[in-house]
């Protein structure tokens, strides 16, 4: 057996190992945990074997900085690479509208959920406002209606849930050593509590203190940057995707950040002169608005925006302004 088919046997092994703990995550004592070491294992071994067995490439994606190998469908927009993944991305960003019809729901379910169970889930990516719509993520779907709209998915994740275990160790040994006077063996059992919140005191700190096995659900790369990254239930979002995510806007919010006259975006994508984007997935058109990324403005408009005159001002003086006229007329020939 090559050293390449023996990591591939050991990623294969070890998530094999990592399904059996979800088949019996309620019955197993901290279940969080031991998923948390398992996918620190699972890293190092995918890590491993992509190295071995990819190909070196110095082309990296200008959103997600994963890198894109030749197989790979990308978009080149000047300096800017887009890979497939992130096309996919921006490609799941959608307004209420699309998405109750793409899943079957009654109009108007999600803007009156957004104000009330799915609030906490804006600041995630997942969903955001822009301009007067409410643009979402197609994960939406998978997170809370297809789970039954159950809202304690939303609210906790694997860390949390030892965070909260953790509290809840902490307040029986406040409890239990308030009344231990009148209990017998509660000396035995406070030793217990304070080596079981020892314990978890210092998982929760491997597991907030460095680099952390998880790895981003939609770009599939290793989360390299310290601290937590977005984690609702199972879903993991990086940095760089939710950045992807939240670059999706409408024309109105992108001609307000942009200084565009109002209309000039649908304008131009009537005139088709946004047409090589709506090609590419960068430009799609969501119920009845039009959404795009944002890479669309700084590759299209961008220097339009940016460069300045370099015709001098007419000045208010009628000599001063015959001059100046004269001056910028022979500077244009």
């Amino acid at each position: 057996m090559s050293i390449i088919d023996s990591s591939e046997q050991q990623v294969m092994i070890l998530n094999k190992k990592k399904e059996e703990i979800l088949a019996h995550k309620e019955q197993i004592p901290d279940a969080p945990y031991h998923l948390f070491s398992i996918n620190a294992m699972i890293r190092d071994a995918e890590m491993r074997y992509e190295r071995l067995k990819g190909k070196y490439t110095s082309i990296k994606c200008s959103q997600c900085n994963q890198a894109v190998d030749d197989e790979m469908k990308s978009i080149n927009l000047g300096r800017n690479i887009i890979c497939e993944r992130c096309i996919k991305t921006i490609g799941q960003v959608m307004n209420t509208t699309e998405f109750e019809d793409r899943h079957g729901l009654k109009t108007g379910t999600v803007k009156q959920d957004i104000h009330n169970t799915l609030h906490t889930l804006q600041g995630t990516g997942i969903i955001r406002k822009s301009g007067k719509c409410w643009l979402v993520h197609d994960v939406l779907a998978e997170l809370y209606y297809d789970a039954g709209k159950n809202k304690a998915r939303l609210e906790m994740s694997w860390v949390e849930e030892m965070e909260r275990h953790l509290s809840s160790l902490q307040t029986q040994h406040k409890i239990l050593n308030d009344i231990k006077g009148s209990l017998t063996g509660a000396t035995l059992q406070l030793f217990s509590l304070d080596a079981q919140i020892k314990d978890y005191e210092n998982r929760l700190r491997i597991v907030k203190g460095g680099t952390l096995p998880f790895r981003c659900s939609q770009c599939l790369g290793w989360i390299k940057e310290k601290g937590l990254p977005v984690l609702i239930s199972h879903f993991t979002l990086c940095d760089n995707c939710k950045d992807t995510i939240q670059q999706v806007m409408t024309s109105s919010e992108a001609e307000t950040k942009y200084n565009l006259l109002p209309g000039r975006i649908r304008k131009d994508i009537h005139k088709g002169n946004l047409e090589k984007y709506l090609e590419n997935g960068l430009l799609r058109q969501s119920g009845g608005i039009w959404l795009f990324h944002e890479t669309i403005i700084k590759h299209h408009y961008y220097p339009e925006i940016i460069t300045p005159s370099n015709k001098p001002e007419i000045p208010s003086s009628l000599l001063a302004r015959s001059a100046a006229v004269f001056q910028n007329s022979m500077e244009g020939r």
